[in-house]
């Protein structure tokens, strides 16, 4: 295991605090991979979708939808978006199809709504027009509890087997403490019905005790979810501090701790917390000391790559050491390992979004080089 100054002084914190968890080691395989470009003329892009003719519609933070006929080549921007609040963080983010999107052609997408005094991720829904260069019918389904900042909106969406939508919000920074209430959306994973209605088999669907959207709660800011249909497992990825970034199963009413435990510390490097675990409060899968700023996640499903199908890959925004693509290696919904993919002069991009295309291969969006990319196997 490769080990760096942030990683020795969290575990000795973690030597320190009596922590049962251990860092997954790092693995390697023969399979090898560059980046090639399919877009050249993206401007922050956020979230990516393919449609079912081979289309990419992906998310500008501040530049809205934009389509690309064929996934490769010039975007068209996509119109009849609601304003969004575009500061810090904030902007046009998450986004996904509806699961009968060859039916009814619905769009939903996460975004900043708001003021800087009063905003909150909003979730909208949209029909796609048949030439693919508009949206109409745009219905608001949800809006979360407002806060005063424009860091930390998570804002990954996903829908589920049984048609009900996931959707990530994260804390926004300095209201970490009511990532604790479940009363409140700050720090929370969300379940809704389509039309922005409540299931009835939430975990606090009657609002005794918690927000009757919220599944789950005690998160930071998750920048990545992947609904697993083949096993019914929702997974989610999401920012530590300084260290203790996280790859979580997600289960319903479950709390998973932020910041009443973390493997991570203050920017400053001053303590959070000495507790990494706590009894009623979930461990992640694996974590990363130092930080890699996980974002985007998705599962291999293809036999593009050898020996990687079934595995999950994330990427990784936080340099210099996590300006890279990870493969998280699976085995029985267990993390046995982790390869860091497009490292140094491979690539070194900070990698927002990663999805798998229709062609099998995994396309990644580079948060600041402007560029939607396919991951090719070298020869």
């Amino acid at each position: 295991m490769r080990l760096s100054y942030a990683s020795l002084a969290t575990g000795l914190l973690l030597a320190a605090c009596g922590s049962a968890a251990v860092q997954t080691p790092d693995v390697a395989s023969d399979t090898h991979v560059k980046l090639t470009p399919v877009v050249t003329e993206a401007e922050f892009p956020w979230g990516m979708v393919f449609l079912q003719n081979g289309d990419l519609l992906f998310t500008e933070k501040e530049g809205g939808l934009k389509r690309v006929p064929g996934g490769e080549g010039t975007p068209v921007a996509v119109s009849g978006l609601p304003d969004a609040y575009t500061d810090g963080q904030a902007g046009y983010l998450g986004l996904t199809l509806d699961p009968d999107f060859a039916k009814n052609r619905l769009v939903y997408l996460a975004y900043s709504k708001g003021t800087p005094e009063a905003n909150g991720a909003a979730i909208i829904h949209a029909r796609l027009s048949e030439d693919g260069n508009a949206l109409e019918d745009v219905t608001e389904i949800f809006w979360a509890d407002r806060r005063a900042t424009a860091l930390h909106f998570g804002s990954r969406l996903q829908f589920a087997s049984d048609g009900t939508l996931y959707a990530t919000l994260g804390e926004g920074f300095k209201y970490m403490d009511q990532a604790q209430d479940p009363k409140i959306t700050h720090g929370s994973i969300i379940r809704i019905n389509k039309d922005g209605s409540i299931p009835a088999d939430n975990p606090f669907a009657d609002g005794a005790v918690g927000h009757p959207a919220v599944w789950s709660y005690g998160h930071r800011n998750e920048q990545g979810l992947y609904y697993d249909a083949e096993t019914d497992t929702l997974y989610e990825t999401e920012h530590g501090p300084k260290g203790g970034d996280e790859l979580n199963v997600i289960k319903k009413g479950a709390n998973y701790g932020w910041p009443k435990i973390t493997y991570g510390v203050n920017y400053d490097g001053t303590i959070i917390t000495n507790e990494t675990e706590a009894e009623g409060m979930e461990q992640p899968l694996t974590y990363w000391v130092p930080s890699i700023a996980p974002s985007g996640l998705t599962k291999l499903t293809s036999d593009v790559y050898p020996g990687w199908k079934g595995d999950l890959f994330t990427g990784g925004m936080n340099g210099p050491a996590g300006l890279k693509l990870v493969r998280i290696d699976m085995e029985d919904g267990k993390v046995v390992g982790r390869e860091d993919l497009l490292t140094g002069d491979d690539a070194g991009f900070p990698i927002r979004d990663v999805i798998q295309g229709p062609d099998g291969h995994l396309y990644v969006a580079t948060k600041d080089m402007d560029g939607i990319f396919r991951v090719d196997v070298t020869k």
